[in-house]
């Protein structure tokens, strides 16, 4: 009897090395490149930091305070949400619309999927150099078509009331890529036997998708959702080559009041303070919308 315990307790307590050292380089650069890195802004965000003489002098607080009563702050606030809640409307369901469809595509299905990621070959910075062109005032592609019509010309990056659907615009078009694969194998994941019973019963295409397929697919839409919300929120590449925070702070969002105050103003706490602020908002968002729904659940 004492045997068979003591076999069962080393059966328990055996170690998996081999999963252990196959995951231990990405658990190490893991925690390098995220985690030391996090810990260390919270660290600089504490001090009016030295770039020669590091860290510099000890502030405590100082720089939270510098950023949340500033002006400039709160209008990269209100233009990051008013790019979020844009790209929700303009660029989110696009790729889920997109996978709908796809699944209903019978011939040539796979070289289908195969034109969706195409357009992720063109890098992030030379697509939206792209648009800059076509947004020209004077010789760019829409105005120069607008202009056939008797319409324009516009000025879509230098006007405060469109440059931000300008900016938001090419989202909906370039829109896809692994997003719509994985919308699409989630949906071929749900039973055919319950779309058979579906249309037995009279269930229409609309009903279907209502009724049927996005609600056997909301795990995937969620973890979709916060990637999407994430990115949207820290988003810098295309309004940096675009417009640069302009005209006037229109498109000045917070990712890019980091990286003007540490590399343009040399102002490292501060910028540490405003990553890590917007760590902690974006990390009380996504808690938010999980607890949401495990109370569907």
């Amino acid at each position: 009897m004492n045997r068979n315990t003591k076999a069962s307790s080393r059966t328990r307590i055996k170690i998996p090395w081999t999963a252990i050292f196959f995951l231990l380089p990405s658990i190490v650069v893991f925690f390098v490149f995220k985690y030391y890195l996090i810990f260390d802004a919270i660290y600089i965000s504490l001090f009016n930091y030295d770039i020669v003489n590091p860290p510099g002098k000890f502030i405590g607080f100082g720089n939270y305070h510098e950023f949340l009563v500033s002006h400039t702050f709160w209008v990269a606030m209100k233009n990051t949400f008013i790019f979020f809640v844009l790209s929700l409307a303009m660029v989110f369901w696009v790729p889920i619309v997109q996978a709908l469809f796809l699944s209903n595509i019978k011939r040539y299905n796979g070289f289908y999927r195969f034109l969706y990621q195409i357009p992720n070959i063109l890098p992030l910075v030379a697509g939206t150099l792209l648009w800059k062109w076509m947004y020209n005032p004077d010789h760019g592609l829409f105005n120069y078509l607008l202009a056939k019509i008797g319409l324009g010309p516009y000025g879509w990056l230098n006007d405060l009331h469109m440059t931000k659907i300008a900016i938001v615009l090419p989202g909906f078009f370039a829109s896809g890529g692994i997003s719509v694969l994985l919308y699409y194998a989630a949906i071929k994941s749900i039973s055919s036997e319950i779309f058979e019973a579906a249309k037995i019963d009279g269930c229409g295409p609309w009903r279907r998708m209502t009724m049927l397929i996005l609600p056997n697919i909301k795990f995937i839409i969620l973890i979709q959702f916060v990637g999407f919300m994430s990115g949207v929120l820290l988003s810098f590449d295309n309004i940096f080559v675009l417009t640069q925070g302009g005209p006037a702070d229109a498109s000045l969002v917070v990712a890019l009041m980091i990286q003007k105050t540490a590399f343009v103003q040399s102002r490292f706490g501060i910028s540490a303070a405003l990553s890590f602020f917007m760590f902690i908002v974006i990390a009380v968002l996504t808690l938010i919308q999980f607890r949401f729904q495990r109370e569907d659940d």
